[in-house]
């Protein structure tokens, strides 16, 4: 008797599941996109196109890092019904709020690559960030494993600026502890901001050229110390990190005016979204075996890929240009 009720309970729960998933063709997609540049734009494009190949339609909202247009934008993808949103926040802290707003509206939400705190979350898909720092600090302290440092970090703003100083840490604290190297600038740039990045690090220079390696957690920051190096003439005399092999970081790596780069396998990291959301949208399921990270409030499902890969000068046609991640003529088209 026992056993029947088993069995009655799988057909109950089977048939439910069956009639309860929604046609792919009905499903609709919000994503939110707080910053853009040319990495987003990659991850943008990645996921529309694997979307629209699964026949889910999908609306694109991309607030340009405005905080507060994010905000309105993610308003309007609520009211537009979506099934599921995939934001990648400007403010990882903020974001929680609309997060909660969708959940009372039924709107299911994936943290993308930026891990949003202190909500309801259904999903965090993102890279190792611990193991992006991690790399970035490896590849410089390999080539000067004494000397002075410089950190920037990305924004305060966003979960991610954290756990790449973790894994740069990690790296750094032993040489430290050993007086081999010595942080003579730690500073954190609101937005990932060029801009910024260059006015940090003219104005140390102005006081002090004794400096062997700056790490720089992405290329937006490399991008603005590279300009105050050059206004110095140090191009190529302090090693300089990266993240996100962007097309003009891979050209200034070609040049020898950035030392490094850290390749993310964002092709993977759409497609893994792609599938979680479909399936959110669907029947509500999980696919996958998961771990957690805590958000401040939840144990949030998670994947976080270790798909990446150190590029220097002398691997980038085995790397990005091999993977039609970056043209071959555009990169190195001035050697």
């Amino acid at each position: 008797m026992k056993n029947l009720v088993y069995k009655l309970l799988s057909l109950v729960f089977l048939f439910t599941i069956l009639f309860s998933c929604k046609p792919k063709d009905q499903i609709k997609i919000g994503i939110s996109l707080g910053p853009l540049h040319e990495r987003w734009e990659k991850d943008r494009d990645y996921l529309v196109k694997n979307f629209e190949i699964k026949g889910a339609k999908v609306i694109v909202k991309e607030a340009n890092n405005d905080e507060s247009l994010q905000k309105t934008q993610f308003l309007d993808l609520v009211k537009a019904k979506v099934d599921v949103i995939i934001m990648v926040a400007v403010n990882s802290q903020s974001a929680g709020a609309l997060v909660q707003v969708a959940k009372n509206n039924n709107v299911k939400v994936i943290a993308y690559d930026r891990l949003i705190k202190n909500c309801d979350l259904d999903y965090y898909v993102s890279f190792d960030n611990i193991k992006v720092g991690e790399l970035q600090a490896d590849y410089l302290t390999r080539i000067t494993p004494q000397g002075n440092y410089a950190i920037l970090g990305g924004s305060l703003k966003d979960y991610n600026s954290i756990l790449l100083r973790l894994g740069q840490m990690n790296i750094l604290q032993p040489l430290i502890t050993r007086n081999d190297i010595h942080v003579v600038l730690d500073k954190n740039v609101d937005n990932w901001d060029a801009d910024i990045a260059y006015s940090i690090i003219n104005d140390y220079l102005k006081q002090s050229t004794d400096l062997d390696a700056i790490i720089a957690s992405n290329d937006m920051i490399a991008k603005g110390v590279c300009k105050a190096l050059m206004e110095h003439e140090l191009c190529g005399k302090i090693l300089v990190s990266g993240q996100d092999a962007e097309t003009d970081a891979c050209k200034r790596i070609v040049e020898g005016r950035q030392t490094m780069t850290v390749y993310k396998y964002i092709e993977s990291l759409a497609s893994a979204t792609t599938n979680i959301a479909l399936s959110l949208a669907e029947n509500g399921s999980l696919p996958y075996s998961q771990t957690t990270i805590n958000n401040g409030k939840i144990m949030v499902p998670s994947i976080q890929l270790p798909n990446m890969i150190q590029v220097n000068k002398e691997n980038m046609r085995m790397t990005v240009i091999a993977d039609g991640y970056l043209d071959e003529k555009v990169v190195f088209g001035g050697i």
